[in-house]
């Protein structure tokens, strides 16, 4: 076993001097490769657009180009942490069509050891218009579906009305406008949402203010459901009921409507204090003499539409 590790030290050690200096040109040649050797890659510049004041241009600017750019590999390497740039100043241009060529223009943020090869485009043709302000009539813009068992009862927005920026030509045929998306899906309740418009690329708000709130007004859908053979009980144990089930119709949220069991509807007799009658008729919410309720275990949206018979017969018990 010593031998093996002897034999091993031996091997990593011999000649140690040559191994270090081989070594130590394989760094320097790769360094130098990194430093010297000269590549291409393509890499994206926004583009800065100055327009002269009361002017704007007519179809959305262009955002960015593409550039191709040659430089040695390690310089090159460090676009991917910049931020580069290309101003286009128009701010002394009048109105009408000007073109633009981005191929001349300086490129911020672009290192000078690198040189650019092309641009692209390299040429644009844009539209300066005068710039207009407009007032117009915004509606709002619900998408989805409420829950099962709820409809909408309005949707609104406010303000109804916003004041509109931009080029003529543009503007001039706006007379409308839309708030952004409105999403309802799913709603139970009224709600609330702050959103902003739709608008196309080179119109905006003018002002400050450039939030619109739409109201959505639910309620539940109303519906109503029979119940047969409900059973008929009489509070007071002295008497019983000749009619001893009834039908009864119930109204009511259809959500909640449909969630309430049968098994639980039922007819409450009361009698008044002091009944002493050998027979009678009780009848639904009447104020003196016998009476009686439905009770459903529903809340207190849900409403008793009809009970038949309305009348029920009642008899002391021999």
């Amino acid at each position: 076993m010593k031998t093996r590790i002897a034999t091993l030290r031996d091997s990593l050690t011999h000649n140690l001097g040559y191994r270090l200096v081989a070594l130590l040109m394989a760094l320097v040649f790769w360094v130098w490769v990194q430093s010297e050797q000269r590549v291409e890659t393509r890499a994206r510049a926004t583009v800065k657009w100055l327009l002269p004041e009361g002017l704007a241009l007519v179809e959305p600017p262009l955002e960015s180009v593409t550039l191709t750019v040659e430089g040695v590999q390690a310089i090159v390497r460090s676009l991917r942490q910049r931020e580069l740039e290309i101003e286009v100043d128009l701010s002394k241009a009048r109105e009408g069509d000007v073109a633009v060529d981005l191929a001349q223009k300086s490129i911020d943020g672009l290192p000078q050891q690198l040189h650019v090869l092309a641009v692209s485009p390299s040429q644009v043709r844009v539209t300066l218009d005068r710039v207009l302000r407009r007032k117009v009539s915004v509606s709002p813009n619900p998408v989805g579906k409420v829950a099962d068992g709820y409809r909408v009862i309005e949707v609104s927005v406010s303000p109804q009305r916003g004041e509109l920026e931009g080029p003529v030509s543009i503007l001039k045929n706006i007379d409308s406008v839309t708030t952004e998306e409105v999403d309802i899906g799913g709603l139970r309740e009224d709600a609330d949402f702050t959103v902003g418009l739709a608008l196309r690329k080179g119109v905006a708000l003018a002002g400050k203010g450039n939030a619109f709130t739409v109201h959505v007004d639910v309620e539940p859908v109303v519906t109503e459901r029979r119940f047969e053979g409900v059973p008929v009980l009489v509070r007071d144990g002295a008497y019983v009921a000749s009619t001893q089930s009834v039908a009864v119709q119930l109204a009511g949220p259809e959500e909640e409507l449909a969630a309430i069991d049968a098994g639980v509807v039922s007819v409450m007799v009361y009698l008044p204090e002091g009944y002493g009658e050998a027979a009678g008729e009780a009848r639904r919410g009447k104020a003196n003499g016998p009476r009686y309720e439905v009770v459903h275990g529903g809340s207190e949206a849900v409403k008793v539409q009809g009970v038949e018979p309305d009348r029920i017969a009642i008899v002391r018990k021999e």
